[in-house]
């Protein structure tokens, strides 16, 4: 994986085909510390992206004001406690391929843009298929599976 253009097109790509019942967490790879991730489930009904609310950072992690206005911006809305103080966008079905577009590509600005991470190659993922205890394979992401 190159960047953060390649890494949208599978992260869409990796979603569309994943099951009905996908939980995928995207984030920070060990050592780093940090909680900052992108998390997504996938239902017959919707799919929801969150990303980490200030609730769950150390300050040291916490986005300034400028990456908080770029996740606005992107289209999450405000954490709340309906969704873990997570900031948070949900896709009711069914979802097509421009939604999909879509949410990766404010998953990316989340990532990139508000939290400053610099590059695809400092995530790893977690994803499995609910209700199966299937861990999910997604080689065309590019970054390593933390499990």
């Amino acid at each position: 994986m190159t960047g953060w253009p390649d890494f949208a097109r599978a992260l869409a790509d990796e979603l569309i085909a994943a099951p009905d019942t996908t939980v995928l967490v995207i984030g920070e790879a060990a050592p780093s510390g940090s909680r900052r991730f992108a998390q997504f489930r996938k239902t017959s009904e919707f799919v929801l992206a969150e990303l980490t609310g200030n609730e769950w950072l150390d300050p040291a992690s916490r986005p300034g004001d400028e990456g908080w206005r770029a996740i606005s911006r992107a289209g999450w809305r405000r954490p709340d406690q309906d969704h873990c103080d997570n900031w948070w966008a949900e896709f009711p079905a069914p979802v097509g391929t421009d939604q999909y577009r879509r949410i990766a590509a404010i998953t990316v600005t989340g990532l990139r843009d508000g939290f400053g991470i610099t590059a695809p190659s400092a995530l790893s993922y977690q994803g499995w298929a609910e209700n199966s205890g299937g861990s999910l394979h997604l080689p065309t992401l590019g970054i390593p599976d933390a499990t």
